[in-house]
């Protein structure tokens, strides 16, 4: 066999691997997934008694708390859209793994299939912001000198009863579920998300896939 004829065969025997090489897609990194790390814009809040955890991005804050409620897992979230747009939110794409000891996938329950859930308390409905700041009943009226400007006093009391409004009106949100909606700009929704449980899980990953972005949550069950 000549030299020129050993060429040929040496690239036609060698192109197709080059091709199948050439191939081969590059290991993609998730740029998109945003793990809730120390030190890595995760913190911790305290709220109605739970402790979220929370991620801050420029695009989303999103806050969850997990827990074991009768026949399911519970995960309480709060998301804010922090752009000009409004953003798409649905919370049948989010899910629970479970890392630890066997992995497997929970997956969300609708509203409509949950059943033997524990009785909540009921919620009291928040005062209106007229019956907030009118007087209580055993104070007699008092003429008041409509020219004068309130003082420091009643500003910081009008302020703490506005921000009490708002906790308690939050706090009955909360105790909602969460619903599929178009979240609008600098709004927030919070409910509760139910999904299937494992009894036997160590380490799960709260997953919550939102408008491109996937916030990955991971908690230690008790």
């Amino acid at each position: 066999m000549t030299h020129s004829r050993k060429l040929s065969l040496l690239f036609v025997l060698t192109s197709p691997t080059l091709s199948f090489a050439a191939s081969v897609p590059k290991t993609i990194l998730p740029d998109n997934v945003i793990t809730c790390q120390v030190n890595a814009n995760c913190t911790n809040k305290t709220l109605y008694g739970r402790i979220y955890k929370v991620i801050n991005t420029p695009r989303f804050t999103v806050m969850v708390a997990i827990s074991q409620e009768g026949l399911y897992t519970r995960a309480d979230v709060s998301i804010a859209n922090n752009t000009i747009l409004p953003q798409s939110l649905t919370p049948e794409d989010f899910r629970v793994e479970v890392v630890t000891p066997k992995p497997k996938v929970l997956l969300y329950i609708p509203p409509s299939d949950l059943k033997d859930l524990p009785a909540a308390a009921p919620a009291t409905p928040p005062p209106s912001s007229s019956t907030a700041s009118s007087p209580l009943p055993s104070q007699a009226p008092v003429a008041a000198d409509t020219s004068q400007t309130p003082n420091i006093d009643e500003l910081y009391k009008e302020a703490k009863q506005k921000a009490a409004l708002k906790e308690e009106t939050d706090k009955i949100a909360s105790q909602r579920d969460l619903p599929a909606t178009s979240l609008p700009p600098n709004e927030v929704a919070s409910g509760r998300v139910f999904f299937e449980r494992d009894k036997h899980a160590q380490l799960v990953n709260v997953v919550l896939p939102i408008a491109g972005l996937v916030f990955e949550f991971p908690y230690i069950m008790k």
